[in-house]
């Protein structure tokens, strides 16, 4: 990859800083919490640090109403979880959780490809309440995001839109990243290992300077290596926040990344060889060719977040970002083959974007009657502006018997010219009422979409300019007991524009989506946890279908799918040191019309569970935590046309870790323990495989 001097410099400017930073620590730990979206007074805000994996409240619904209330089923995986189960990836951290499918692309470096309540969050992925995309267009995967640069990651299922505006009904992925914190000083310095030969430096630095202003520096730099030495992605990131208390009322947040990879594209196997060729050798075969793969990306955000306490139990929040994307590459994919050879071909890609997003937000509690309210008012915008390149070129095939690397490939067959600018701006009203233990929540959003642009290709130009409009919401009714158990019955909207036209010209309506759903919450008194469930039942409608009428092909909107499922999850912190993270998912799908007819859909296991244990233990082994886990991932339908399953597969994974008393962890982490062997998706021409077993462990100090 082509880094800049300074971009390195800057890095290891920082670790130094980070390692030398000790000395600008103040004495005084007794210090004024700041104003919102850093306090961690009590340990309930949805940004702050958490010391266990119970999370209580979530930054995604925006209200800053407890999880046990929210009407709505969600996910919060905080720091202490990532950790313990040794993640390195968005896809890892979420593996645990219920209504999740990862590993679509086995290992991949350049993005996280996740699969929720049966639909692909490839533009669903959310950093900080503000949306990640570097695409419009399918099949184009958000920008990974640095893991070690977040404080936790949320999952909100079912149709989000009347919080944040056009997406799946499936729900999102929100990532919440560090912030820095008023409650005192802390350092920590460390490096890791695994054993297919990846490495890591990372340092996470935060300074308190007085009762008004404090910094952190977050940095990591890394090489991460896949069973497939070729398939890596060599790593630069560094983080920057600052909060400053402008006045005893208002707050102003900033942060800053910096992303420099070069992550490099698997190109899956052919699943001709798949159960011919021995798993050692598929796995660690190189497809490729390391002289024509190359990339190189930078991805760039600067945020701003003011808070203003009005003192009368209303804040106006407002959160602004500015992003820019730019990724060029090269790389060889697998197109078909047989059992000892693949055909192949090229994809050339020059692509950036530079968007900006804000969310302005006034919050407050008002009662009438005997009602209390607590209102949510806002108006959120996003502007993304996109070029992109594509070039699709033929190349030889390759033997697995007896490999030739080097090869030249001629002229692209076809070429792709993209250039689009979108807007859109969604208005939002939400209802959170109270009467005694009764709850509902009522909610509406009014978006407008509108996009200019094109695609020319060598067989022709096609017009992506459109307008659109939708109204969607939230309605709730629920009751919370006194003996921490909270039901509700839930009904959602959302919508989701579609490029091109239809077979008469006319451009593609927003596909819609609706829920239903009933869902139970409980929260004991005599531990900390939370345990839910969630029955669903969940709708699109107005897809696209190909049809034929006469001598014409083209596109009818006239699909529809239904997903019915139910999702089991818990997290506790129990007696004496134990931990325990469980989930359950069952899940029917089935395609009622248009496309597919009759079908189920693509990637969605009927039966999927996991269970994660660690136990803290004492006296003499004070300081060792031992933990283990194992994800159950059921068989599930391989394409559309439901002519090919994936087999079932049960994944072991363990963890440990000691914690010395002058600071000092190390952590050891084994995922696919016993080394299972498996298909994880299938592609448009190829299969891919799940990660092999992989060992890691890292040395750090605290202080």
């Amino acid at each position: 990859m082509r880094k800049t001097l300074s971009a390195r410099l800057l890095l290891g400017a920082s670790l130094f800083a980070l390692s030398a930073s000790g000395a600008l620590a103040q004495d005084d730990d007794s210090r004024e919490t700041f104003l919102g979206t850093i306090s961690v007074e009590g340990g309930a805000n949805p940004t702050a640090p958490l010391s266990g994996p119970v999370a209580k409240t979530s930054a995604t619904t925006k209200t800053g109403t407890s999880i046990l209330e929210t009407q709505s089923a969600v996910s919060v995986i905080p720091r202490a979880q990532i950790e313990a189960q040794g993640a390195t990836t968005l896809a890892e951290a979420v593996g645990y959780t219920a209504g999740v499918v990862t590993e679509n692309y086995g290992a991949d470096p350049r993005f996280d490809s996740l699969y929720l309540r049966g639909f692909n969050l490839e533009n669903d992925k959310l950093l900080d309440g503000l949306r990640l995309m570097r695409s419009t267009q399918y099949p184009t995967s958000a920008p990974s995001f640095e893991l070690y640069g977040l404080e936790r990651v949320e999952v909100l299922k079912g149709p989000a839109s009347v919080l944040y505006g056009a997406g799946t009904p499936a729900g999102l992925v929100n990532m919440i990243q560090k912030r820095a914190q008023a409650g005192g000083d802390f350092t920590e310095l460390g490096f890791g290992l695994d054993s297919n030969g990846a490495w890591q430096v990372f340092g996470d630095a935060n300074r308190v300077v007085n009762d008004r202003f404090a910094y952190r520096i977050t940095a990591k730099s890394s090489d991460t290596k896949t069973s497939v030495e070729e398939i890596d992605n060599r790593r630069d990131y560094l983080a920057v926040s600052a909060s400053y208390l402008l006045t005893d009322t208002t707050e102003l947040e900033i942060m800053a990344s910096m992303h420099d990879d070069a992550p490099q594209s698997p190109t899956g196997v052919p699943g001709a060889m798949v159960g011919v060729v021995d798993w050692d050798s598929l796995r660690s075969f190189d497809f490729g060719d390391p002289a024509i793969n190359r990339s190189d990306r930078q991805m760039r955000t600067l945020s701003f977040g003011l808070t203003h306490d009005f003192g009368n139990g209303w804040k106006l929040n407002n959160t602004l970002r500015v992003t820019s994307h730019d990724w060029d590459y090269d790389s060889v994919y697998v197109s078909g083959g047989t059992a000892t050879s693949a055909t192949r071909g090229v994809i050339a890609q020059r692509e950036s974007f530079d968007s900006l997003g804000t969310d302005l937000r006034l919050s407050g509690e008002a009662a009438t009657g005997g009602l209390a309210h607590k209102l949510a008012f806002g108006v959120d915008a996003m502007k993304l502006e996109e070029s992109a390149f594509t070039g699709f070129s033929s190349l030889a095939a390759i033997d697995i018997t007896a490999p030739a690397y080097g090869a030249s490939f001629g002229a692209p067959w076809y070429t792709a010219q993209k250039d689009i600018e979108v807007t859109q701006v969604g208005v939002y009203g939400v209802d959170e009422m109270t009467f005694g233990k009764f709850r509902a929540t009522l909610g509406l959003r009014h978006e407008w979409s509108k996009q200019d642009g094109q695609t020319v290709t060598n067989f022709g130009t096609t017009d992506l300019t459109r307008k659109d409009a939708a109204t969607t919401g939230h309605v709730s009714l629920g009751y919370v007991a006194d003996n921490g158990v909270a039901s509700y019955l839930s009904h959602a909207t959302s919508y989701l524009p579609q490029p091109g036209a239809d077979i008469d010209g006319k451009a593609l309506d927003p596909t819609r989506g609706k829920q239903w759903e009933l869902g139970v919450k409980y929260e004991p008194t005599a531990f900390e946890g939370l345990f839910s469930a969630a029955l669903f039942d969940l709708r699109e409608t107005d897809r696209n279908s190909s049809v034929t009428e006469g001598s014409l092909t083209g596109t009818r909107q006239i699909g529809e799918a239904r997903i019915r499922g139910l999702e089991l999850e818990g997290v506790a912190e129990l007696a004496k040191g134990w931990t325990v993270k469980t989930a359950y998912t069952w899940t029917d799908t089935e395609v009622l019309s248009g496309a597919n007819a009759g079908t189920a859909l693509k990637n969605v296991p009927d039966h999927a569970a996991s269970l994660w244990l660690s136990h803290d233990f004492a006296g003499r082994m004070q300081g060792l935590t031992l933990g283990g886990g194992v994800r159950y991932i059921g068989s599930r339908y391989a394409n559309d046309t439901n002519t090919a399953r994936l087999a079932a597969v049960t994944l072991l994974d363990m963890g440990a870790s000691y914690a010395w008393e002058n600071g000092v962890t190390g952590r050891i982490s084994v995922s696919n323990l016993t080394d299972k062997a498996y298909v994880a998706g299938v592609g448009s021409f190829a299969s891919y495989l799940g990660d092999e077993r992989t060992i890691s462990a890292s040395l750090s100090t605290k202080w």
